[in-house]
């Protein structure tokens, strides 16, 4: 057999065997989507803050915290004077890690296909320095979940105080939950709920 014969018979078993010159179709997305956007600017905190919810991802919630390692400062939650009567032992020592742990039990509870969607009805900065701010806020967060005696819409008022981190990311580092009203759940509520 001459070298030309053996090249072309080559060619045609591999042209004819294998799709080299055609298109494959894309690879599916990745299951876990984020929407991160890194907080450069304070007003950030809250999209990021709001996507994690609709998205159950626990990494992106906890980003919008302050830790000692990043900050200097560790995170401070206090609940709502309601939810800490009722739940008092779980917020006593309450931490970054504790919204970890309400978050994921929460999620576990979520109903198949729904997310928790967090509406901020107002946002207002009560304060704004290079590397500090304070926003009050009123919030509504509505959860699809099975978890018996917690309300799957809560809605309050609550105070952030904000701060940049060494990476000059902006983070809650204080947050402060308030009932307007004595009748309605608030977010410390579905935390004291999923908390425990």
């Amino acid at each position: 057999m001459t070298k030309a014969l053996t090249f072309w018979l080559l060619a045609v078993v591999l042209l004819t065997s294998c799709d080299v010159f055609l298109t494959r179709d894309p690879d599916p997305p990745s299951e876990s989507s984020s929407s991160y956007i890194p907080p450069v600017i304070d007003s950030l905190v809250f999209v990021n803050l709001a996507n994690a919810l609709r998205e159950t991802n626990t990494l992106n919630y906890l980003r919008t915290f302050a830790d000692s390692s990043s900050s200097g400062r560790n995170f401070r939650f206090e609940p709502s004077t309601q939810a800490l009567s009722r739940y008092g032992g779980v917020f006593s020592s309450w931490t970054k890690h504790s919204e970890q742990q309400y978050f994921e039990n929460m999620k576990s509870k979520l109903q198949t296909g729904s997310a928790p969607i967090l509406e901020f009805l107002t946002l207002t900065p009560q304060s704004r320095q290079s590397d500090s701010s304070q926003y009050n806020a009123t919030y509504r967060l509505t959860t699809q979940h099975s978890q018996a005696n917690v309300a799957k819409q809560v809605r309050g008022q609550s105070q952030f105080f904000l701060m940049t981190d060494r990476s000059k990311n902006w983070v809650i580092w204080r947050w402060v939950d308030i009932a307007q009203s004595s009748a309605d759940s608030t977010w410390s509520d579905l935390k004291g709920g999923f908390g425990q």
